[in-house]
């Protein structure tokens, strides 16, 4: 968007590359617009590209500014008809609208593109977050913005839709997520996490064949915490990495000193960002001695794999470490996802085991599931099982392993090791 400004702010208030006003040009020309037309509703709009720095990695910058300059057209010429259109930094846009404009299936169509270049062809996926301008408001533009980008930040863990629109829930979770990492940050410190261990069972013979690591935080102030509440904030800080080298380096030092003479396989989670964390991987991949530890991987982090992640898994492969996909079937699912790798194991999502019994179709879908697993000769646990209904029909149908409260809950390590010595 060409903006015209005196020649002396231009360098302040007009981006270089997109010729769409800066963040301070935004805030100033903003606030003059919501005075002049007390009557009007406004929205602020904020979005961002998916994986941008991804694009700009493999193709380049000039690569790069073209996308954000197609976009700044497309957002121009779009049934939006934004009064202002601003980048904030990098690859994240602000949008002064009309909120009689806003159309939000018209969003949902409009926030994925196909990019085409020479030879070159991306599908670009927009994130939106959507702050609707009260009448009587003493906030500043600054912090409608601030509000804007929040609702964007919680559309990738909570929403199935690229938009959100902000609410005071946002904020005030926001705010809890905020202390909840300052104490995070000294509980990693103080070695607040303890590791349990949760027995996996044969499903036909019903004996222990391995384990998987959990965790639990001891906090002096709240007790017991369950990973629910404090693994979604270690995630979207990237903490969770620190997190799961100690849970690695616990596992090793379990298995290397108090299990040399007992054949048990320990399986510990890798998130998405440990398979971005070169030093995790390195950590991993240097003891190469044991294989007594797999590694589990949800869908959605096996999903967006870069080469090198991908190259990582193969190698721990290649060496004799099982790699399990986790919580299969609580997302997306496509038997491709599992064809294109080869797992050792499937653990089926616990949701469905849940439901045995009081659904005919997710008990058929749930049978089918195993059958077809099998068939690619990957075994299966169940997990969350906590039934006599649900063990047999699960032994019904073949399942492998079994993992739940029905053998075992999760236990410290004192205990896990005297089960497993019987």
């Amino acid at each position: 968007m060409l903006c015209v400004v005196d020649d002396m702010t231009r360098e302040l208030e007009i981006d270089s590359v997109t010729e769409t006003y800066t963040r301070e040009g935004f805030f100033r020309r903003t606030n003059e617009i919501i005075k002049r037309n007390t009557q009007q509703e406004f929205a602020i709009m904020y979005l961002n590209l998916v994986d941008f720095k991804i694009i700009n990695d493999l193709y380049g910058y000039e690569i790069g500014d073209m996308i954000l300059n197609d976009l700044v057209v497309q957002l121009q010429n779009s049934f939006l008809k934004p009064i202002l259109v601003a980048r904030m930094v990098a690859d994240q846009f602000t949008l002064l609208i009309n909120k009689r404009n806003l159309d939000y299936e018209k969003l949902i169509k409009y926030l994925h593109f196909t990019y085409h270049y020479e030879s070159i062809t991306l599908d670009i996926y927009g994130r939106c977050g959507i702050y609707l301008i009260p009448h009587e408001t003493t906030l500043n533009i600054s912090d409608m913005c601030d509000r804007a980008k929040l609702a964007k930040n919680y559309i990738s863990n909570r929403y199935l839709k690229p938009y959100a629109v902000y609410n005071e829930k946002m904020k005030s979770d926001h705010e809890e997520r905020s202390m909840s990492l300052i104490q995070l940050d000294e509980a990693i410190k103080n070695k607040e996490f303890q590791v349990y261990y949760q027995p996996i069972y044969d499903a036909q013979t019903e004996k222990i064949v391995s384990a998987e690591a959990l965790v639990r935080w001891h906090s002096p102030t709240n007790g017991v915490i369950l990973p629910s509440k404090f693994i979604p904030a270690l995630e979207e800080s990237g903490y969770i990495t620190i997190l799961d080298t100690y849970v690695y380096q616990s596992v090793q030092e379990f298995l290397e000193k108090e299990c040399q003479d007992i054949p048990i396989k320990i399986s510990m989670n890798l998130s998405r960002m440990d398979l971005m964390n070169q030093n995790i991987m390195n950590l991993i991949l240097e003891n190469e001695r044991n294989q007594h530890i797999n590694y589990e991987v949800t869908e959605s982090a096996y999903s967006s794999l870069s080469v090198n992640a991908n190259d990582f898994l193969s190698t721990l492969h290649q060496r004799g470490n099982m790699i399990l996909m986790d919580d299969f079937g609580s997302g997306v699912s496509s038997l491709s996802t599992i064809r294109d790798f080869e797992f050792d194991i499937i653990k089926i999502d616990m949701g469905f085991v849940r439901n045995i019994g009081y659904s005919q179709s997710n008990d058929s879908i749930l049978a089918s599931l195993i059958e077809m697993i099998h068939r690619l000769e990957m075994k299966v646990v169940a997990e969350g099982v906590e039934t006599k209904e649900q063990l047999d029909f699960l032994k019904e149908h073949g399942c492998d392993f079994i993992q739940g409260f029905y053998f075992s809950k999760p236990l410290i390590k004192n205990d896990f090791k005297k089960l497993i010595s019987n």
